[in-house]
């Protein structure tokens, strides 16, 4: 059985991390929290969490990265996952760079949760899902193969996505944080995945785009620009090119649909 703590200086948020998940599905027996670096520290010396679940940055100045630096200086090998309302790419890098295995922004999507807990279990733990679901438990959500499959190059690349998609990425920036060549992990990425990198951004902005239509009420132009598009034409038709349908259709409110039009000679936001 498993421990686990969260680590958030935000109360609501810490309380209800609680009920997203059958947690005992997991094998994860005992939830602590912590409001601060220091409440922390003890309790995760204390517990020895399995899994850790942190915010980016703690309420008395400390960052949860550095956080996960002094734990593991510790001798503590628990799985941190970084959670956080920011989505710069320098916090991505620093949470990478102190071995953090994931990166999710706020609000929490489940299904990315639950793919993080089972790559932990499965991955780093070495345990078995006490129920395994019936499809696979580790699946990309673009490439439809599991992460195991993947190079350890690729498996960053697209942690670097998960945590940053909704602003400017490039294979250049992402290329001079590992010190390797962008043509090289560009390959890479290409072998393992058969799609360019910037196709890969683009599918991933749109099963994003596609779960908030559905489960928000936030109109698909505000949507477009929470997945990083500053021209919502160009999002009408990358997301039509993609599912074969409109944005709109997936909803009856009958929002406009005349962004459609004249958006072809556009691009996502950023340099992909």
């Amino acid at each position: 059985m498993y421990r686990m703590l969260v680590v958030d200086d935000e109360k609501d948020i810490r309380e209800n991390i609680r009920y997203l998940l059958d947690w005992s599905r997991y094998g994860i027996n005992q939830i602590e929290t912590a409001a601060t670096y220091e409440e922390a520290v003890n309790k995760a010396l204390d517990i020895r969490p399995h899994i850790i679940l942190m915010d980016v940055k703690l309420g008395d100045g400390r960052w949860g990265y550095e956080l996960v630096e002094y734990l593991r200086a510790s001798g503590l090998k628990a799985v941190c996952c970084m959670i956080s309302g920011y989505d710069e790419f320098k916090y991505v890098q620093r949470s990478m760079q102190a071995a953090a295995r994931d990166y999710l922004l706020k609000p929490v999507d489940v299904g990315e949760l639950e793919r993080f807990l089972e790559r932990a279990i499965a991955e780093e733990l070495k345990g078995k899902l006490p129920l395994q679901r019936d499809d696979a438990p580790d699946v990309d959500p673009v490439l439809k193969v599991e992460y195991g499959t993947l190079s350890k190059i690729t498996n960053k690349i697209i942690m670097i996505v998960k945590g940053n998609y909704r602003s400017s990425l490039s294979l250049v920036g992402i290329g001079e944080m590992f010190c390797m060549s962008s043509k090289y992990i560009g390959r890479i990425f290409l072998q393992d995945t058969g799609m360019k990198f910037s196709e890969y951004l683009m599918a991933y902005r749109m099963v994003q785009a596609k779960r908030l239509i559905e489960t928000t009420g936030d109109k698909v132009a505000v949507i477009a620009g929470q997945v990083g598009y500053t021209q919502v034409n160009n999002f009408y038709v990358h997301f039509k090119e993609y599912y074969g349908f409109s944005p709109t259709a997936l909803r009856d409110t009958g929002e406009e649909e005349g962004a459609e039009s004249g958006g072809e000679n556009g691009g996502t936001h950023g340099k992909v």
